[in-house]
């Protein structure tokens, strides 16, 4: 079972938290959700927390890799937080997990968020 819950309000913020396996029957959701989050609401921030996902397969990681670079050509920032066990292990060994954890870059190489791009 997978579900996506979300949280925030105002400008500060939002999280999205993804509980159960995440695979290609689900990634599609995540986008969706991540679609109908930046849509409603004038954050710049958007976090998905993986603390409760259990499982993450190969077409995931690409709907973060993907969400993650959506959100970045609509100006926002969005940041993969709380993996752990096999879903954090998958991550790492993919080579995602340093540029899912942290915002992704404009072209000009500035990070957004941050004034000085560091």
């Amino acid at each position: 079972m997978f579900s996506i819950r979300s949280s925030g309000a105002g400008l500060a913020p939002r999280t999205l938290h993804l509980s159960g396996e995440l695979d290609m029957a689900f990634s599609g959701h995540l986008r969706e959700a991540v679609e109908r989050t930046l849509a409603s609401t004038a954050t710049q921030w958007l976090i998905v927390d993986l603390r409760d996902t259990t499982l993450i397969d190969s077409s995931a990681v690409k709907e973060l890799v993907d969400v993650h670079r959506f959100a970045a050509r609509q100006g926002r920032v969005l940041v993969v937080r709380n993996a752990n066990g096999i879903v954090a292990e998958v991550l790492r060994i993919t080579g995602v997990a340093a540029t899912l954890e942290r915002p992704a870059t404009r072209p000009t190489g500035t990070l957004y968020g941050s004034p000085n791009g560091r």
